[in-house]
């Protein structure tokens, strides 16, 4: 009797991992950027990203104080 339910114990682990194994996620489909590539050239970025190897100085108060190269800085609080 112990050999049985032994058995069936171990055809139902059996069957459940199978099952667990084969189960599959939903996916998204996401647009795959080569290499990181980000186009520096292109007006959006130029508005919206500081270039940081210009920046040449920066403070950490109340917020993040960057200082460039050229006397422009930017705050973000």
């Amino acid at each position: 009797m112990r050999k049985i339910l032994m058995i069936g114990l171990i055809c139902i682990m059996l069957v459940g991992s199978y099952l667990l194994g084969t189960t599959q996620a939903k996916t998204k489909i996401i647009e795959i950027v080569p290499n990181g590539y980000i186009d520096s050239n292109s007006e959006v970025f130029q508005e919206n990203y500081v270039d940081m190897r210009e920046v040449e100085y920066f403070e950490v108060k109340d917020g993040l104080q960057l200082y460039m190269k050229d006397g422009s800085g930017y705050y973000w609080n």
